[in-house]
């Protein structure tokens, strides 16, 4: 018998025991106020072996390491994670390619050249020619970069219920007040840059404290140091591993794994990444040059670039666990109605509905009305972080602490079309590459082309003269030259020859290969703001340029689902991180008001982008229709000046309240009876 206790724990000191010794033990445990006696009933699920899984701690078995030791190495991640980054090479590499040719050089692409392989460039100048570049690519970028910013836009919450519009507006203004603090606009900007010549963006959200300020931040990634492992749902819904390879300074690996969270100390976190403070010291600045630091001859999985830095992988996976799924019909919020629970904490549960079946009972409500928490095992699958250095060793790990459940990146891929990478610069590679062929074909038939070649007949040379003395007269100012003609052949006499270039048709094949780049990449001379041509109306070029934006609709919708998917995962940072209290400026921009988090805890937001109220196409439809609806009289002078965004607007609207108040002053003294003099008198005080 005493073989049935079972400690369940030890903290409550709650015990199981069987029906047999109950009424024994009873009276002892009676006075012990904190033990709890429940009667143990087996059943036949509980006595039949289970088959539990879980896929972190299997990991650990295989690496053969005991869980309690200090150290421990994960091998098989560390593996994974390797491999997972190998594999986005060819993505790399298309990349690297892209930018070289939108921002270096254009000539850089390795050909095979006599038993070796050389660059372009080099093959160029072996064979005496100039590598000449006419780059229209950066032109394209910039001008589709600069589309993208004139449409910038803000995050704006939409509470789904009822009477959820004061919490969207509450939730919008302080999204928006966190999108301007941490300079979202900024790095948004240059990550679309990076996304149309790479094909690939990546963002992490974290709440930490910066610059002396706790906040919710985005950080954007290098392609090339992040990895993951997804299938070809472009909504990367499939994802099941995800990491970034971090450079960081050793300060910094102190700071954050040198703490009681995680009990590393300054002399383990040395001696697991060899660090030698002697030679860091004398390693503070690196020798890679600036534009050299992120280059692909650089990277490797397991050493940072730069000698001063350490290199740090985070990675984030997708694990299986078995753990009790519960429903409970009697929660008050949704987001408690279904929830898991580990194996071991089952016991909770069982306390719950062995309270309900006593008070069921105790009002006679019949078996099939009563509301218990119903459980069953299930295979959960959650999303669980890791902190490794290069050898493997896990420096911290554990389930996802954020309570929307999931990894803090956003990843999007364009266009993602049969799981590949195509980035939308790279479609006119090609057409750049055929440019400078026929600017170099050009300047190789100019430069062959006879220019000025005099032909002088030996016997025209004068008597005393050489042809040394000839060539030097020939060439010198105002040279003067005197010889006597032959009788025999009068028409012999020095002739220069000057021959034009040979026609090959570089112009028209240049000017087809500027319009095929136009066409592919739908970026025309009226998106680019260009002049029209003589005789094109202003509807016809606004028509161009209107549709011109059309043809680039799927790429901007692409880049703002990214930035809906962040603005989601920053809003729930703010629900669970933000405190009471914190003033942000409400979504007018015209004051503050206090952000409550436990109002806003269980609502959930829809996300949406909209046109940022701080740009200038925006503020200038704001004035125009301000200025209908005055011309309309809908609106008066001082709520014109309320709404519009002039910088005379605030004094002038200052003006005229003031202004107000000056004639409701007079207006109270003479219905009080004062006099006109009196009158004028308190006129004159208040100018």
């Amino acid at each position: 018998m005493l073989a049935d206790f079972v400690l369940l724990n030890p903290a409550k000191c709650s015990i199981i025991i069987n029906t047999e010794i109950q009424q024994v033990l009873r009276p002892i445990f009676a006075a012990i106020k904190n033990v709890n006696i429940m009667v143990k009933i087996r059943t036949r699920s509980q006595v039949t072996p289970k088959s539990l899984y879980d896929s972190v701690k299997e990991r650990i078995k295989a690496t053969g390491i005991p869980t309690h030791s200090r150290r421990r190495v994960d091998y098989e991640l560390l593996s994974r994670c390797r491999q997972a980054w190998l594999n986005k090479e060819d993505a790399r590499i298309t990349r690297d390619r892209v930018l070289g040719y939108v921002f270096r050089d254009q000539w850089g692409d390795v050909i095979q050249y006599k038993n070796g392989r050389i660059s372009e460039r080099k093959y160029i100048q072996t064979k005496g020619n100039v590598p000449l570049q006419n780059n229209i690519m950066i032109s394209i970028q910039n001008s589709v970069v600069g589309l993208y910013t004139k449409q910038a836009g803000e995050p704006n919450c939409f509470a789904v219920r009822k009477d959820g519009q004061q919490l969207s507006d509450m939730m919008s203004a302080t999204i928006q007040a966190c999108w301007q603090k941490t300079k979202m606009l900024d790095g948004l900007k240059n990550t679309f840059e990076d996304f149309i010549d790479g094909g690939i963006a990546v963002a992490r959200e974290t709440y930490e404290e910066r610059d002396g300020r706790k906040d919710a931040w985005t950080d954007f990634y290098n392609p090339n140091y992040v990895f993951w492992e997804a299938g070809s749902d472009v909504r990367m819904t499939d994802l099941r591993l995800i990491g970034v390879l971090h450079d960081v300074a050793p300060g910094k690996l102190y700071n954050k794994f040198c703490n009681k969270e995680y009990g590393w100390s300054i002399k383990e976190i040395n001696d697991v990444f060899g660090i030698n403070t002697d030679e860091h010291r004398y390693l503070r600045s690196s020798s890679i040059q600036q534009n050299n630091q992120d280059s692909l001859d650089y990277i490797t999985f397991d050493a940072p670039s730069d000698p001063s830095l350490c290199r740090l992988i985070e990675v984030w996976s997708k694990e299986t666990k078995t753990r009790y799924q519960c429903h409970d019909p009697l929660a008050r919020n949704a987001d408690e109605v279904e929830y898991r629970v580990e194996i071991e904490d089952i016991w909770h549960v069982k306390e719950q509905n062995n309270e309900r079946i006593s008070q069921y009972k105790q009002y006679g409500i019949p078996e099939e009305e009563w509301a218990l928490i119903e459980y069953e095992l299930k295979e959960d699958e959650f999303w669980y972080f890791t902190y490794m250095a290069p050898d493997g060793t896990v420096l911290a790990e554990g389930e996802t602490p954020y309570e929307f459940g999931s990894h803090p990146f956003t990843i999007k891929l364009y266009p993602y079309v049969n799981a590949e990478i195509h980035p939308f610069m790279g479609n006119i590679i090609d057409q750049q590459r055929y440019i400078n062929r026929l600017i170099i074909m050009h300047d190789m038939a100019a430069r062959s082309a006879a220019k000025g070649l005099t032909i002088f007949p030996i016997e025209s040379i004068p008597h005393g003269y050489t042809k040394k003395d000839i060539a030097e007269e020939l060439t010198e100012y105002d040279g003067l030259l005197f010889f006597q003609t032959n009788k025999m052949n009068p028409n012999l006499r020095p002739e220069i020859i000057t021959s034009g270039a040979v026609q090959l048709g570089t112009q028209e094949l240049l000017q087809m290969e500027l319009n095929l780049a136009r066409d592919i990449t739908n970026v025309s001379g009226a998106l680019q703001g260009k002049s029209p041509t003589a005789g094109t109306s202003a509807a016809r070029y606004a028509q161009e340029t209107q549709n011109a934006t059309t043809s680039l609709a799927s790429l901007m919708q692409d880049f703002t689902s990214f930035m809906e998917s962040i603005a989601h995962k920053k809003c729930m940072m703010i629900k669970q991180y933000y405190q009471k209290g914190r003033m942000v400026v409400n979504k007018d921009k015209t004051g503050l008001i206090e952000y409550d988090n436990m109002s806003v805890r269980d609502v959930d937001f829809e996300i949406t982008i909209k046109e940022s109220a701080s740009t200038a196409s925006f503020r200038t439809y704001i004035n125009d229709t301000a200025l209908e609806l005055l011309n309309m009289q809908a609106i008066n002078v001082k709520q014109y000046l309320s709404i519009v965004n002039l910088p005379f607007a605030d004094e002038l609207l200052q003006l005229i309240e003031k202004d107000e108040a000056q004639q409701a002053a007079m207006q109270q003294l003479a219905a009080q009876g004062a006099n006109m003099q009196q009158v004028n008198n308190a006129q004159q005080i208040l100018q």
